[in-house]
């Protein structure tokens, strides 16, 4: 493991903490993603951090486990009250424009040192798509899956191989190896326990299909790093003619 951080700015008026961020040797943390807020922020081996992702430390410290992928509009750790003489809804600064800081912190004024910080953590083997958002305080176990568009509300239990469907807001704890979907109030069993021979043989068949799902997860993270990382060489080549 390595731990980065990042650097001060040349003047400032004020004084301001920048996270302290810990990546993994293996990891791809894009420089096009965003990371802010005055906690430490730590991440496994293996993990796919893509392009324009939001990883939040205001609210606590956020921890993410291996094998990890973490889609593009995504926003682990929030959500951050801004103020609209500095940054719109999306976070971004006035005039549609933001400059990504991988290992930088924002500054940030919306950290209130008066509240308890809380922890966020993401297990191993966790695949968040794009523009889902799991809250402060939110724990994702190994193995889930959120779909897009998906909001983990703050101090919910995701348990581990769950599936949580496009467009759910999560605001109760939910059980391992269940889907969740409608308007989240529906759930099924992905693997059913039981004492006969039926309810093995199907338990057995989901963690048949749960091992090829995470097979084809490690391919896709292989393949999307190495074109991530080929692209961001290619741009710091550019910049430098």
């Amino acid at each position: 493991m390595s731990t980065q951080h990042a650097h001060q700015p040349s003047q400032s008026t004020t004084s301001v903490t920048r996270p302290p961020v810990t990546v993994g040797q293996t990891t791809h943390l894009d420089p096009g993603a965003y990371v802010r807020g005055t906690h430490a922020i730590t991440l496994g081996e293996h993990i796919l951090i893509h392009p324009r992702s939001q990883l939040i430390g205001v609210h606590g410290p956020l921890s993410i486990g291996d094998k990890c992928i973490i889609s593009e509009k995504a926003i682990i750790g929030g959500p951050v009250q801004t103020s609209s003489s500095t940054t719109d809804s999306s976070g971004r600064p006035p005039g549609g424009s933001a400059q990504p800081s991988p290992l930088i912190g924002q500054e940030v004024d919306d950290d209130n040192s008066d509240i308890d910080p809380v922890k966020t953590t993401i297990g191993s083997n966790v695949f968040i798509h794009a523009s889902s958002q799991i809250q402060a305080g939110a724990t994702i176990k190994d193995g889930v899956l959120i779909e897009p568009h998906v909001t983990v509300l703050a101090g919910v239990t995701v348990g581990s191989h769950a599936k949580v469907c496009a467009g759910v807001t999560v605001d109760h704890d939910v059980d391992e190896w269940c889907v969740i979907y409608g308007k989240g109030n529906i759930k099924r069993r992905r693997k059913q326990t039981g004492s006969n021979a039926a309810d093995d043989d199907a338990a057995g068949h989901a963690e048949a299909v749960e091992t090829m799902r995470l097979k084809a997860m490690d391919k896709e993270r292989e393949g999307t790093t190495t074109i991530l990382k080929m692209a961001a060489r290619m741009a710091t080549m550019a910049k430098k003619k």
